[in-house]
């Protein structure tokens, strides 16, 4: 057992924010992240052995995470940093336990911030089993750390401006992007969209760079339309696409096939919020943000006492909203632990809430444009696997809804589903559509999946005993 004034989980964009404001403060901090280095998912750093030689290649996000990364590094004398820490269960007492080097441990704290960030949102289509079919942050995660091109012929499918980012590494790692499937058909009010980014010169300047990388390298951009259906004898070897109309349900008659033997999904992503139900937070149900996310005030103190919850995992909104959301964090938990006056507090995050405020703008715009709609979950078949830990189909779904399963949690007595390895992170988003589809329901009437420790997978051996921290 070991004490910490303040814990925080997750060193991405928003848990190293957090913790450079915290430590500044004079705050103890302890960082607890799975991952060998900082730097999360869009500043993931290379691992051992790697030496980066042309920063430019591998894309704008690492250029800035760079810096991010460098400062946290700066203040490392001021903080434990404990990486290759996989975080499995909260418990009573202000207790966060973790896995680290096949030995668990527990941890105190005084003040939790969660920052774990968010994962891809899984949509279940058929033919999205067979090998040869990756999440858009799968995809990107090979080529950005191991330098490794997923296939030979990529297609990418999906919504967001994840799509152009990725489409533009592959280009840049040597690879062939035979098309980006796009489900956003074409932005009915320009004014709006130009008004909203009106300020973000960093943004649009991404963007022209994206735009034009895919244009040069000619890759075709097919607005409007969706992946209906993945083919192949043992692994892909084309995709069937087709037009949607604006609730992206399938047109009749707009089918076509598009060889390829790399299908990269990325229909958006979904906060991650095992540990803040765990914690006992209050959540509600937002769709422009991913789902259910934590209720939070204006300094990301959710309505648990002494837990604050920052970036992704609080509602899916990029790495520039969780930089600012992860400093307004850290300075409120410093001053929670006293380290810091009122006035001072609200002094140093002040700016934050200003940057914030202009990010929100072009936010409110992109996400009227890329929320999933309903009809993304009607691509389903009766055959198809929604849960893939335990192999439960869509029709076995049905059938139990139809026995009376009238929520997620008497699915999951029944059906064994979000019993896996994954504890219903994959199927839960899909089985909420589902369910809400079946009964005619809105999605937030739907109760989510019930977290329980270990929320991830981790070795028996591992929970009978606390080990040393080196």
């Amino acid at each position: 057992m070991t004490d910490s004034k303040l814990v925080i989980v997750g060193a991405g964009p928003a848990g190293m924010a957090a913790a450079i404001e915290a430590v500044r403060a004079g705050a103890r901090v302890t960082v607890l992240d799975e991952n060998p280095h900082p730097g999360g998912q869009i500043f993931r750093q290379l691992g051992s052995g790697f030496t980066v030689t042309a920063p430019r290649a591998l894309g704008r996000d690492f250029q800035r995470g760079q810096a991010l990364v460098a400062e946290y590094a700066s203040l490392a004398s001021g903080m434990e940093h404990l990486g290759e820490s996989l975080v499995w269960g909260l418990f009573p007492e202000r207790e966060v336990a973790f896995l680290r080097h096949e030995e668990s441990h527990i941890i105190r704290y005084d003040q939790l911030i969660i920052a774990l960030g968010a994962y891809d949102r899984p949509v279940p289509f058929p033919g999205w089993t067979l090998p040869g079919v990756l999440t858009a942050g799968g995809a990107q995660r090979l080529v950005k750390t191991q330098r490794v091109l997923p296939g030979g012929r990529i297609l990418l499918v999906g919504t967001g401006p994840l799509q152009l980012a990725l489409a533009n590494q592959i280009i840049h790692a040597g690879g062939k992007v035979e098309g980006i499937v796009e489900a956003a058909g074409v932005v009915g009010n320009w004014f709006q969209l130009a008004c909203g980014a009106f300020g973000q010169w960093a943004l649009l300047s991404d963007a022209w760079h994206y735009l034009w990388g895919i244009t040069k390298a000619r890759v075709p951009l097919l607005r409007g339309h969706v992946i209906v259906e993945a083919r192949g004898n043992g692994k892909v070897e084309e995709a069937v696409i087709a037009r949607v109309d604006e609730e992206w349900r399938v047109v009749a008659g707009t089918t076509r096939t598009i060889a390829a033997d790399v299908v990269c999904v990325g229909y958006g992503f979904v906060p991650s919020v095992e540990l803040t139900r765990l914690a006992g937070c209050e959540h509600r149900y937002q769709p422009e943000l991913g789902g259910w996310v934590p209720v939070r005030d204006e300094n990301m103190a959710t309505t648990a006492n002494g837990v604050y919850a920052a970036g992704d995992c609080a509602g899916v909104a990029g790495s520039q909203v969780a930089l600012e959301e992860g400093r307004i964090a850290g300075i409120a938990a410093a001053h929670a632990l006293g380290c810091l006056s009122r006035e001072e507090a609200e002094r140093r995050a002040a700016p934050c809430r200003n940057r914030l405020r202009s990010l929100a703008r072009l936010r409110r715009v992109l996400d009227a444009i890329s929320v999933p709609r309903r009809g993304l979950y009607e691509l389903a078949t009766d055959d198809t696997v929604v849960c893939r830990c335990e192999e439960i189909t869509l029709g076995d779904i049905r059938a139990a809804i139809s026995e009376g399963a009238d929520d997620l949690n008497a699915i999951k007595r029944m059906t064994r589903t979000g019993m896996g390895s994954c504890q219903g992170r994959y199927c839960g988003p899909a089985l909420q559509e589902v369910v809400a589809r079946e009964r005619r329901i809105h999605p937030r009437d739907v109760v989510p999946l019930n977290p329980r420790p270990p929320i991830r997978p981790v070795p028996i051996h591992a929970l009978a005993g606390e080990g040393e921290l080196e």
